[in-house]
Protein backbone atom coordinates (compact mmCIF):
# COMPACT_ATOMS: atom_id res chain seq x y z
CA UNK A 1 0.00 0.00 0.00
CA UNK A 2 1.37 3.27 -0.68
CA UNK A 3 1.97 5.51 2.25
CA UNK A 4 -0.75 7.51 3.09
CA UNK A 5 0.01 11.69 3.75
CA UNK A 6 -1.72 13.71 6.47
CA UNK A 7 -4.71 15.35 4.56
CA UNK A 8 -5.76 11.46 4.01
CA UNK A 9 -5.35 10.82 8.15
CA UNK A 10 -7.30 13.36 8.65
CA UNK A 11 -9.53 12.38 6.62
CA UNK A 12 -9.66 8.87 8.20
CA UNK A 13 -9.83 10.46 11.41
CA UNK A 14 -12.61 12.98 10.97
CA UNK A 15 -14.41 9.98 9.34
CA UNK A 16 -14.31 7.80 12.44
CA UNK A 17 -15.19 10.71 14.75
CA UNK A 18 -18.41 11.06 12.49
CA UNK A 19 -19.36 7.32 12.36
CA UNK A 20 -18.91 7.39 16.56
CA UNK A 21 -21.06 10.74 17.22
CA UNK A 22 -23.95 9.74 13.82
CA UNK A 23 -23.12 6.31 12.69
CA UNK A 24 -23.68 7.47 9.62
CA UNK A 25 -20.79 8.81 7.74
CA UNK A 26 -21.57 11.15 4.56
CA UNK A 27 -19.00 13.20 2.18
CA UNK A 28 -21.35 16.48 3.19
CA UNK A 29 -21.01 16.19 6.75
CA UNK A 30 -16.81 15.37 6.04
CA UNK A 31 -16.75 18.59 4.23
CA UNK A 32 -18.36 20.60 6.39
CA UNK A 33 -15.97 19.16 9.44
CA UNK A 34 -12.55 19.61 6.80
CA UNK A 35 -14.09 23.00 5.72
CA UNK A 36 -13.78 21.91 1.93
CA UNK A 37 -15.99 21.73 -0.85
CA UNK A 38 -17.47 17.94 -1.58
CA UNK A 39 -15.79 17.86 -4.55
CA UNK A 40 -12.70 18.46 -2.72
CA UNK A 41 -13.88 15.11 -0.77
CA UNK A 42 -15.00 13.35 -3.17
CA UNK A 43 -11.11 13.78 -4.84
CA UNK A 44 -9.61 12.65 -1.05
CA UNK A 45 -12.00 9.51 -0.71
CA UNK A 46 -11.13 8.16 -4.20
CA UNK A 47 -8.07 8.67 -3.23
CA UNK A 48 -8.32 6.41 0.39
CA UNK A 49 -10.69 3.96 -1.63
CA UNK A 50 -7.96 3.53 -4.02
CA UNK A 51 -5.94 2.77 -1.12
CA UNK A 52 -8.60 0.07 0.76
CA UNK A 53 -8.97 2.61 3.31
CA UNK A 54 -13.02 3.05 2.76
CA UNK A 55 -15.42 2.17 0.49
CA UNK A 56 -18.88 3.69 -0.55
CA UNK A 57 -21.63 2.15 0.59
CA UNK A 58 -25.34 2.57 -0.29
CA UNK A 59 -26.62 5.92 -0.83
CA UNK A 60 -23.49 7.20 -0.70
CA UNK A 61 -22.72 6.53 3.09
CA UNK A 62 -18.85 6.28 3.17
CA UNK A 63 -17.74 3.53 5.33
CA UNK A 64 -13.81 2.67 6.64
CA UNK A 65 -12.49 -0.74 5.39
CA UNK A 66 -10.71 -2.46 8.29
CA UNK A 67 -7.50 -1.20 7.15
CA UNK A 68 -8.99 2.11 7.02
CA UNK A 69 -10.57 1.35 10.52
CA UNK A 70 -7.48 0.28 11.84
CA UNK A 71 -5.23 3.54 10.83
CA UNK A 72 -7.96 5.79 12.11
CA UNK A 73 -8.03 4.18 15.28
CA UNK A 74 -4.01 4.14 15.54
CA UNK A 75 -4.10 8.12 14.16
CA UNK A 76 -7.08 8.82 16.98
CA UNK A 77 -4.70 7.45 19.31
CA UNK A 78 -1.92 9.07 18.82
CA UNK A 79 -3.46 12.44 18.32
CA UNK A 80 -5.53 11.45 22.18
CA UNK A 81 -2.53 11.13 23.43
CA UNK A 82 -0.43 13.95 22.27
CA UNK A 83 -3.03 16.00 23.45
CA UNK A 84 -3.07 14.62 26.56
CA UNK A 85 -0.11 14.95 26.69
CA UNK A 86 0.54 18.80 25.71
CA UNK A 87 -2.15 19.81 27.98
CA UNK A 88 -1.83 18.04 31.53
CA UNK A 89 1.72 17.12 31.50
CA UNK A 90 3.38 20.06 29.79
CA UNK A 91 0.14 22.79 30.71
CA UNK A 92 -0.23 24.00 27.10
CA UNK A 93 -3.37 25.53 26.87
CA UNK A 94 -6.26 23.14 25.06
CA UNK A 95 -6.19 24.97 22.13
CA UNK A 96 -2.89 24.94 21.49
CA UNK A 97 -2.43 21.33 22.86
CA UNK A 98 -5.07 20.30 19.88
CA UNK A 99 -3.66 21.83 17.35
CA UNK A 100 -0.19 20.66 18.29
CA UNK A 101 -1.10 17.54 18.41
CA UNK A 102 -3.10 17.53 14.95
CA UNK A 103 -0.01 18.74 13.21
CA UNK A 104 2.74 16.46 15.53
CA UNK A 105 0.59 13.01 15.35
CA UNK A 106 1.98 12.29 11.47
CA UNK A 107 4.90 12.46 12.16
CA UNK A 108 5.99 11.10 15.32
CA UNK A 109 7.16 7.61 15.46
CA UNK A 110 5.30 4.27 17.24
CA UNK A 111 8.44 4.48 19.72
CA UNK A 112 7.60 7.98 20.95
CA UNK A 113 4.16 6.82 21.02
CA UNK A 114 5.17 3.52 23.39
CA UNK A 115 7.36 5.84 25.51
CA UNK A 116 4.28 8.64 26.12
CA UNK A 117 1.89 5.78 27.08
CA UNK A 118 5.01 4.33 29.81
CA UNK A 119 5.34 8.07 31.14
CA UNK A 120 1.46 8.31 31.29
CA UNK A 121 1.10 5.37 32.97
CA UNK A 122 3.82 6.27 35.59
CA UNK A 123 2.88 9.32 36.25
CA UNK A 124 -0.51 8.03 37.25
CA UNK A 125 -2.44 10.31 33.77
CA UNK A 126 -4.20 7.13 31.45
CA UNK A 127 -2.97 7.14 28.23
CA UNK A 128 -6.11 7.68 25.60
CA UNK A 129 -6.11 3.84 25.10
CA UNK A 130 -9.27 3.25 26.69
CA UNK A 131 -10.96 5.89 24.73
CA UNK A 132 -10.43 3.60 21.58
CA UNK A 133 -13.39 1.43 20.45
CA UNK A 134 -13.23 -1.84 18.05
Amino acid sequence: MRQIHESGENYLEVILDIQKELGVVRSVEIARRVGVSRASVSKALGVLRDMGLVEPAYYSDVVLTEAGLAHAQAVRHRHDLLCHYLRDVLGVSPDVAEHDACRIEHVVSNELIERLEVLLEQENLPSSRQEETP
